[in-house]
């Protein structure tokens, strides 16, 4: 992950100097919230309800942003949020299943539009994310696995839209951020094995809401 970061931040200050285009780096505090839901699904006899759950879980993120000189107030840039977030799903005979997030990234256009206190800018762009499904089965209060994994999604990816307010420039070049973003995700899938059933599968969907402030750097 460091590599990777360090080469799309190496390739945007490069294509900013070759470009004679502005641009700005920065770090990001925030919350977010991650919405799955698992859709109904039959197997042998048994049909399982739809069940959903919500996970909280505060995040740090880094991005960086290039101006497009020939288009005045649009800018392309990139964000990574190097954090894992974990969300079980229960069925009716406590067999539970969920996905382990990380590895978050989002490229996306910007649109900023000065005002005399600062900039209002609106954001779209497509996130992307590694995916790893974990299920499991209570036995008294203990979870042990007791189904075998056939196949299943291995990316999470869908767009993402988000409005923010930037401060004017402060001392050393900073501007600091307010920022929502709403990403909504294409469905997941897994295929299972338990319990004398076979090739069961199951979908989910999940969406993102996030509240951030950022601090950045002009360059």
């Amino acid at each position: 992950m460091k590599k990777i970061l360090s080469i799309l931040f190496g390739a945007s200050l490069l294509l900013a100097t070759s470009a004679q285009a502005e641009g700005v780096i920065g770090i990001k505090y925030g919350t977010g919230e991650l919405d799955a839901t698992k859709n109904a699904y039959t197997a042998g006899n048994n049909t399982y309800a739809a069940a959903s759950k919500a996970k909280d879980h505060e995040y740090g993120a880094i991005f960086a942003e290039i101006e497009l000189p020939a288009l005045d107030g649009l800018s392309l840039g990139v964000e990574v949020i190097p954090f894992t977030a974990t969300i079980m799903l229960e069925n009716a005979k406590e067999a539970m299943t969920g996905a382990e997030l990380s590895d978050h990234r989002t490229f996306y256009g910007q649109y900023m539009y000065s005002t005399g206190n600062g900039g209002v800018y609106v954001k779209a762009g497509y996130a992307m994310a590694d995916i790893g499904t974990i299920t499991q089965t209570k036995n008294d209060g203990v979870e042990t696995p007791t189904t075998t994994v056939n196949s299943q999604s291995t990316k999470l990816e869908g767009p993402m839209i988000g409005i923010g307010f930037q401060t004017n420039e402060l001392a050393n070049g900073l501007v600091a951020r307010l920022e929502a973003t709403y990403t909504d995700y294409d469905d997941i899938s897994v295929t299972t094995s338990s319990n004398g059933s076979d090739n069961v599968k199951k979908t989910a969907e999940a969406e993102l809401t996030t509240f951030s402030i950022s601090i950045a750097k002009s360059f």
